[in-house]
């Protein structure tokens, strides 16, 4: 029976806000046997709702010329419509469930417990910078979230103080089966809208990639306690300590090998997923910038500007532990050399040039053999972007001539 109480607990706390999050919505990743009936009913309101919102943006796009619908709601309600898409798809993820717990367990079957305090000092470091990162995409993405979602609501009501009268104001440009006439529709309606969009983008979209990332991070971290104890792996030439030493640096390859399977398996696990961001999330941060440029009303900027910021830095979350992971499981040959084999007899020595021969290839999270996630990667999808939005404020420059 999986349970998050058999992990240890600094594991734990690495991995707790986005199992959370799926929780949230009735989605259990480690614990199957836990509350399934309340599980059972949180999905169907997150299925009600996301079902809701989804038949709202599709039947907006077929009626674009019932609706009589300007360029500038079309580009809001695609951007929002893609960002909708790659939040669900994301949740595809639950098919691998079996297979993420597998790695969960095997994560923290390779969990240091160590009286060493330089290395206690180093794991708390790694695990520190773990929980920032979590944290603080967490509460960007709630603000993000208020003040999409909040400002034509907010805005809505100060001209209506103002006796000026204001037509209806929504944060997403979706179909209504109904006529909205009263005040009270207007605000069950943007309650609605906010609901379905932080169950669909922060309990699905962003959970998965704080999966990503956490799991990530941590095999990083124990690439890099490894090299820790590559580097201070006792070395003697005499004959018992050459036996133990040899012995020491046996358990630091197993140790290895197990790391390098669970780097392959975070691949075969996220790979489509992340295919999918580098695919689309470029054409989402198009259309909210093309929006953020072209739209002259300061509050709908800022609305667009934070959504723009938002993918962003979404997308460079989940590049960021690629880079991470190739540089510190890349790293191990460079600790294997710098260790003192040249103090060691021959048996040691040949280890260690396999050790140094196998890290030369880093362990790489690839977009399903698309790409490489790395910097580099983000550095092309910024370009793309740009060019793909010069073109489309171009195209709207023109239509306006």
């Amino acid at each position: 029976m999986a349970s998050l109480d058999r992990l240890p607990s600094s594991f734990i706390d690495t991995i707790i806000i986005p199992v959370k999050l799926l929780r949230f919505i009735g989605l259990e990743v480690i614990d199957d046997d836990k509350a399934r009936f309340k599980n059972y009913c949180k999905f169907i309101v997150f299925f009600l709702l996301s079902f809701m919102f989804c038949y709202g943006e599709i039947f907006f796009l077929i009626k674009i010329n019932e609706l009589d619908a300007g360029i500038l709601e079309i580009a809001n309600a695609i951007s929002c419509f893609f960002l909708v898409m790659q939040s669900l798809f994301k949740l595809s993820l639950m098919r691998k469930k079996h297979f993420i717990r597998s790695v969960v367990y095997e994560i923290a079957e390779l969990w240091p417990d160590t009286e060493n305090q330089e290395k206690k000092e180093l794991m708390e470091y790694w695990l520190h910078r773990n929980k920032t990162a979590c944290a603080c995409i967490l509460k960007f993405t709630i603000v993000g979230l208020l003040i999409y979602n909040g400002i034509s609501l907010v805005i809505y009501f100060i001209l209506r103080i103002l006796d000026k009268n204001p037509a209806y104001m929504f944060p997403f440009e979706l179909y209504y089966p109904f006529e909205i006439d009263s005040l009270w529709k207007y605000v069950a309606v943007n309650l609605m809208h906010t609901l379905a969009t932080t169950m669909i983008y922060e309990c699905s979209y962003l959970a998965c990639d704080m999966l990503l990332f956490t799991l990530t991070v941590n095999v990083s971290m124990l690439f890099c306690l490894l090299q820790y104890d590559l580097l201070n792996i006792n070395v003697d030439r005499r004959a018992q300590e050459a036996d133990e030493s040899l012995e020491n640096l046996k358990n630091v390859v197993k140790r290895h090998q197990k790391i390098l399977k669970l780097a392959k398996d975070l691949n075969e696990i996220f790979s489509v997923i992340l295919l999918n961001v580098l695919i689309i999330s470029s054409l989402i941060i198009t259309f909210f910038g093309f929006l953020t440029i072209v739209i002259k009303v300061k509050f709908q900027q800022i609305k667009y500007l934070t959504a723009t910021l938002e993918v962003l830095l979404a997308v460079f979350y989940i590049i960021l532990p690629g880079q991470i992971l190739s540089d510190t499981s890349s790293g191990v040959a460079d600790a294997a050399y710098q260790s003192l084999w040249y103090n060691s007899d021959q048996r040691f020595r040949k280890i260690i040039v396999i050790m140094i021969a196998r890290s030369q290839k880093p362990c790489k999270l690839r977009a399903l053999g698309y790409a490489d996630i790395n910097f580099e990667t983000f550095y092309k999808i910024c370009g793309k972007t740009w060019s793909y939005m010069s073109v489309v404020n171009q195209m709207y420059q023109n239509s306006l001539q």
